[in-house]
């Protein structure tokens, strides 16, 4: 069983017997220009405002998505989507995370839970502290931002275009380079090429570990049961704001906000809406 495998179980279980809100749109990455970085994140909105991202740069997902027409997923149980985050073929995979992280937004909020917007999820790590931060994912922002950091850092990423891209830091396909770390920070897009399970085998058992990114959006059971101490995310503000700086490629900043939820104040979805 993999992370993935666990959040798809549990989103079935949870929703059974329960009316869910339909998938209204899909909103594509917008083609990058020749100048720009491929945009890389999707958007699945539903009937009731509901939002969930999704990484649209894996294997050849991006192609695939240029090629479909959204609109073949309006109206579509959320459910028989969410099956599909277990599928061999790339978009499927993609899409099914997309409504997987929207119905979890949805349950969230129907729950009564309230997402904290006020804490940074790092700061829960108390990066200031480390001795030894491992970054899995190139987080540009946070490595500009670590610069000068009296620890060390390490980067594993498995792009290789990042791989010669940091002068400061090491950056490693080697994820047993994390055993040293005493935080460690990874990407919400591990949970879509399933190898957030081999991450987290390499972890220290005293390390401090956040999930964070647009992806990691998702219920975080199945995270927190594994260890993770922090999950830190993006939740839609302004729908419409949101939807126009995607269509012109403009950074989000404005239609969403970041939230964290951290294991020892998180209750558990099975006792926010106990199963019906």
């Amino acid at each position: 069983m993999t992370v993935l495998s666990d959040l798809v179980d549990l989103i079935l279980t949870i929703s059974d017997g329960r009316d869910l809100p339909a998938v209204r749109t899909l909103h594509k990455p917008r083609p990058a220009r020749l100048e720009e970085q491929s945009k890389k994140f999707g958007v699945v909105v539903l009937d009731d405002d509901s939002c969930g991202f999704f990484f649209a740069g894996l294997g050849d997902t991006p192609s695939q998505l240029a090629a479909c027409d959204p609109r073949q997923f309006t109206g579509a149980a959320p459910l028989d989507l969410v099956r599909n985050c277990l599928n061999a073929n790339p978009l499927a995979k993609a899409v099914g995370l997309g409504v997987l992280n929207a119905l979890s937004q949805h349950l969230l909020r129907v729950s009564g839970f309230q997402l904290d917007q006020a804490s940074d999820p790092l700061g829960h790590l108390d990066l200031a502290n480390a001795r030894h931060i491992g970054m899995v994912g190139f987080f540009a922002p946070l490595i500009k931002a670590l610069t000068g950091h009296p620890g060390s850092l390490t980067i594993i990423e498995k792009d290789p275009k990042f791989l010669k891209r940091s002068s400061l830091f090491p950056v490693t396909t080697q994820t047993d380079r994390l055993q040293d770390c005493d935080r460690v920070l990874i990407t919400g897009s591990t949970l879509i090429n399933d190898t957030l399970d081999d991450v987290l085998s390499h972890c220290g058992p005293a390390a401090q570990v956040a999930l964070v990114g647009p992806t990691a959006s998702c219920l975080p059971d199945p995270i927190f049961a594994r260890g993770i101490d922090v999950v830190g995310s993006t939740a839609v503000s302004d729908l419409a704001q949101l939807m126009t700086l995607l269509k012109t490629g403009q950074p989000w900043r404005m239609g969403t906000t970041k939230y964290c939820i951290t294991r020892n104040q998180y209750p558990g979805i099975g006792k926010l809406i106990p199963s019906s």
